[in-house]
């Protein structure tokens, strides 16, 4: 429900805040205090996140803010203008999604291509040709990866050429993160043999024996020119991105979230930003959402500090602001371009990050000096062990506190070695963990081999040492399945069993992730979805915990998460949600 169409208890509760009393706690010689609020919640079962008081039976709201977090005894000291008996549900922090993409649903305007086999897929982009001749580029998605990638061979622009010679093709993965060109879009895009790579290896144009481009590019070497080429002009193309943006922040904001990190839009970032600007001044931005810059190529951490700053000015509000830079250290697996420090099998393939360790130690220093942030994008080993290595360096160099907060996402294999690192630098691990399932398609494992397929997203590990961790959907292009990827319950589900809902299973009895000893506990799983994910964003002062002086933001469950089925979490939905003590979602109980 949108901040312009709150409920008459709403309305009730905002105009009554002005009359409330902050809270004040009492001396040991004192009786309590009598307090007003604007509303009480009791006989509930409370998760506050907060480590010193973890449970809670009640708690009372003045002006947006908690004012009083204990017992019902306790509550009955406080006058408020609205009380509500909760008989027993379920009331959490609000959550924070510390890695999502809600600004680019719908950026991408693909045309649709579908076959089971090379020869019916091919088919179905000669008819989608011949149906749009009015297209000067064909954009279409998605090939499987395992249909044409075979070790280090992958698609070939002559196979496109033969089905469509004559049109500008560019043909999107299963995975987003690789493409595939015909000849006469590389002749567009005047990529020939000169043509240098971003970063050999990894944001790249494969090459055939002779150094010829073969048709297959790599991450950042075809992202970068996705704004130019594909840039939104058609305006009801930008009206349905509009929709489909505020469409899935309200979903989000339904699940519950009520913060989250925004980790960039390839090159988009102008327009996305601009989207989601005028849906604050619109009153229709239902949740703090956090921006940034992404550096996919290596020249742009050159600009990407300006930029930052740039958004922060054109489009910063109340809730939309920027503080962090996003980098790619490296790609994905199933491309083998996320750097391990070993090679993948089968191709001998070893791929280096985007950025060295005197490069990103260079970066981090002018974070230091602008305080701003990093959020980093690291699924091999390789690539997590320069990041801490740079961190190091850098922390090694200032007098002082260090500033920046920096926080690395996907961690999909991280060197023993590396472990205690983390905690010990205070780099923030950001998992997603909805990914913790067993995948269908044999790709990674094969290019890894078992042994390191199966120690594969250690969160429980990283969690035990101490150090910091957070949650995230990391999602954008679901379709229809989006809304649920993006809700933090099949995060909190799959996390807590590393096994996908029973009604994806391919097999009679499920199968579990390896190694089932990193299976996160449910305490685990909220604090990474709260307090920690409100460190990530520094906010842990306002937000992140249900506690005295923090914003109230939380959330109502009508069913217990720690006595329902581990494996029914992924369908709950919260009868309630408010934010800074405004309704968003649902409506108090009667």
């Amino acid at each position: 429900m949108a901040l312009v169409k709150m409920s008459r208890l709403l309305i009730l509760l905002t105009l009554l805040s002005g009359f409330a009393c902050a809270f004040r706690e009492p001396q040991d010689d004192e009786p309590a205090t009598l307090v007003e609020a604007d509303l009480v919640i009791e006989n509930a079962k409370i998760f506050t996140s907060n480590s010193e008081q973890t449970w809670a039976e009640a708690v009372a709201i003045s002006d947006g803010e908690f004012v009083y977090v204990g017992d019902d005894e306790g509550v009955k000291a406080i006058q408020a203008a609205m009380n509500l008996d909760l008989q027993g549900r379920m009331v959490l922090p609000g959550l924070i999604d510390g890695h999502a993409h809600p600004g680019y649903v719908n950026v991408e305007n693909f045309g649709e291509v579908l076959g089971e086999t090379k020869e019916a897929l091919l088919a179905s982009v000669k008819a989608y040709a011949d149906r749009h001749p009015e297209k000067r580029w064909l954009r279409l998605c998605c090939w499987p990866t395992a249909m044409f990638v075979d070790g280090g061979r992958g698609p070939r622009k002559e196979v496109l050429d033969a089905v469509v010679p004559d049109r500008l093709v560019w043909f999107e993965s299963e995975t987003a993160h690789d493409f595939w060109l015909n000849s006469k879009a590389l002749m567009e895009l005047q990529v020939d043999k000169t043509t240098p790579d971003p970063k050999p290896g990894l944001a790249m144009y494969a090459r055939d024996e002779q150094g010829n481009p073969t048709g297959w590019i790599k991450e950042g070497a075809g992202v970068q020119h996705f704004a130019e080429h594909f840039a939104l002009t058609d305006p009801s193309q930008i009206q349905r991105h509009k929709d489909a943006v505020a469409k899935i922040l309200e979903v989000m904001s339904g699940h519950g979230l009520t913060a989250i990190f925004d980790a960039g839009n390839k090159g988009y970032g102008d327009h996305v930003y601009s989207v989601i600007a005028s849906l604050e001044r619109e009153g229709r931005l239902p949740l703090r959402y956090y921006g940034t810059y992404q550096i996919f190529t290596p020249e742009r951490a050159e600009n990407a500090i300006a930029e930052v700053k740039r958004y922060r000015r054109e489009y910063g509000g109340s809730l939309l602001r920027f503080n962090s830079v996003k980098v790619f250290m490296d790609g994905i697996s199933a491309n083998q371009s996320a750097s391990y420090t070993q090679p993948y099998l089968g191709s001998g393939i070893a791929t280096e990050p985007l950025l060295s360790t005197e490069e990103l130690t260079a970066l981090l220093l002018s974070l230091h000096e602008e305080q701003l942030d990093l959020m980093v994008h690291s699924i091999g080993d390789r690539a997590i062990k320069t990041v801490l290595d740079a961190v190091e360096a850098a922390k090694a160099t200032v007098l002082g506190p260090f500033y920046p907060r920096v926080t690395v996402a996907h961690l999909a294999l991280i060197d023993p070695a590396d472990i205690d690192r983390i905690k010990t630098l205070e780099v923030i691990a950001n998992f997603s963990p909805w990914w913790f399932g067993v995948e269908n398609s044999p790709v990674v494992r094969n290019l890894l081999g078992p042994e390191r397929y199966d120690a594969m997203y250690p969160a429980r590990t990283v969690f035990d040492t101490g150090a910091r961790v957070t949650f995230s959907s990391d999602e954008w292009w679901g379709g229809d399945m989006l809304p649920t990827y993006i809700s933090p319950y099949l995060g909190i589900q799959t996390g807590h069993t590393r096994q996908y809902p029973k009604e994806w299973w391919q097999s009679e009895n499920g199968d579990i992730r390896a190694p089932a000893a990193e299976r996160l506990e449910l305490e685990q799983l909220l604090a990474g979805y709260t307090r920690n994910g409100a460190y990530q964003l520094r906010l842990e002062d306002t937000l992140g915990a249900i506690e005295v002086g923090k914003a109230a933001d939380f959330v109502v469950l009508e069913e217990d998460l720690f006595q329902i089925d581990p494996h029914a979490i992924w369908t709950l939905q919260p009868s309630l949600v408010v934010m800074q003590g405004q309704i968003m979602h649902g409506a108090l109980p009667e």
